[in-house]
């Protein structure tokens, strides 16, 4: 079928203007060429070399790119002025579109972060240098100026006020904690060694300190019930543990055997995984 009246022609595979975002930028002597179309394109030249200056190339060399150009149908001279053609215009105008669109989901997916909100540790005046840091899962800042992650206090605070940084710098130092699985073995019918498996689990629990505690599993809430009196999580155990120990709280979870497998597989995806470390509960 013929194109229309006003339709544009299709860009060839081996166009560069058909090369998308910034990756069009890596073919030779396009950058140069986008510039030198946007600079006929919105200002008057009657000669190369103020082109060539504000380019930062040589004479020669934008007179071979004009004439290039001028072979494409992009760029003319017309009445001693050098000129964009319509098709020079269309060109510049999808390479910076595509330019534009491609910078701004870049910049979406880093996340940049300016400013936020910590718990004070100590106190901090207002204007002072303070370094952040995680503790139990929580952003801290106290005031100091050594460490991987800094910023200024906006206001002054006491020790556990929330406290706005801004002016942030560096990275924010995260070692994600392991996750230890205490497994309890599924039976079809009341299990005779029920007291066993109860000073076994309080004697795992007491081993080793934990930010966060979660059950898998009905044998497994009901066992945990019958030993602690702190609330643990029940509901998406999943996603619960793996937030919280990459956020560097370390982390035990009563499951039971049916119920490991599959949760093992939820806490290897996505990357990183995380270090998990499984304890037997109930004996054989």
């Amino acid at each position: 079928m013929k194109p229309g009246r006003h339709s544009k022609p299709a860009r060839a595979r081996g166009d560069p203007a058909a090369t998308p975002g910034l990756l069009v930028l890596r073919k030779a002597g396009r950058l140069t060429e986008i510039l030198f179309l946007h600079e006929v394109a919105t200002r008057t030249y009657g000669r190369l070399q103020p082109i060539a200056e504000r380019l930062g190339v040589s004479v020669q060399a934008a007179s071979f790119l004009y004439r290039r150009l001028k072979r494409e149908g992009k760029v003319d001279l017309v009445a001693g002025r050098y000129r964009a053609t319509m098709a020079g215009i269309d060109d510049l105008h999808h390479a910076l579109s595509t330019l534009r669109s491609d910078v701004e989901d870049r910049m979406a997916q880093l996340q940049v972060v300016q400013k936020c909100r910590a718990i004070a540790r100590g106190p901090i005046a207002k204007g002072d240098p303070v370094v952040l840091f995680m503790e139990g899962g929580l952003l801290h800042a106290r005031a100091g100026l050594t460490g991987p992650s800094r910023g200024l206090a906006t206001r002054t605070a006491q020790d556990g006020d929330l406290l706005e940084v801004d002016r942030l710098s560096g990275i924010l130092s995260l070692t994600p904690a392991s996750v230890r699985c205490l497994v309890v073995q599924t039976t079809s019918g009341p299990r005779a060694d029920d007291a066993a498996d109860r000073r076994k689990l309080s004697q795992l629990l007491s081993e080793k300190p934990h930010g966060l505690l979660a059950a898998e599993g009905l044998e497994a809430v009901h066992l945990l019930r019958k030993v602690v009196h702190e609330n643990f999580v029940r509901f998406g155990v999943a996603a619960a543990v793996r937030d919280a120990a990459l956020l560097g709280v370390p982390v035990q979870v009563v499951v039971t055997d049916e119920r490991l497998p599959p949760l093992l597989h939820r806490l290897s995806e996505p990357w990183p995984p995380l270090s998990v470390e499984i304890q037997m509960v109930s004996s054989s």
